[in-house]
């Protein structure tokens, strides 16, 4: 029946300009686990309005069509923060589902290499000791990470 939907106008498994699909609304989300001198891993708070508003995340962001993780990383980084980073070695990944929206995030060691981290969303930020990370609110699909680093886990 492919013919008939794509006569109707459906396009199932198309990604639109953000990498989401009219049939399944899922999309990759690149996110970067950034440390201070004294270790101390860096959070930003999701503002009002958005999905999970109020919880903490690793910064970073949706992967555009087309774009690789560490480009998309970058671009986010740079926006949200207004920092350049070096995206190092991919930690982990992690997904989310609810109904009508699946999450894949990946999870990035990166360094700061220019700038100084500066919120350009009105969003909060905190750089938290990797033992106070559960202490923090954050999206389900951290969890694993956030144990980890509280642990004392390498990044």
């Amino acid at each position: 029946m492919v013919g008939h939907n794509e006569r109707q106008g459906i396009q199932a498994c198309n990604p639109d300009s953000r990498g989401m699909t009219s049939a399944s609304r899922s999309f990759t989300v690149v996110a970067a686990v950034i440390r201070n001198e004294r270790g101390e891993v860096l959070l930003t708070k999701r503002p009002e309005g958005r999905h999970m508003a109020g919880l903490w995340e690793f910064p970073g962001g949706k992967l555009r069509a087309g774009e690789a993780p560490a480009q998309g990383l970058e671009r986010e980084l740079a926006e949200e923060l207004d920092i350049a980073v070096e995206v190092g070695e991919r930690i982990t990944t992690a997904s989310h589902s609810e109904p009508g929206l699946v999450i894949r995030l990946l999870f990035f060691a990166a360094a700061i290499t220019g700038g100084r981290p500066r919120p350009q969303e009105g969003q909060a930020m905190a750089w938290v000791r990797p033992d106070d990370l559960e202490s923090f609110p954050m999206p389900p699909a951290d969890a694993d990470l956030v144990r980890r680093l509280a642990a004392g886990g390498p990044t």
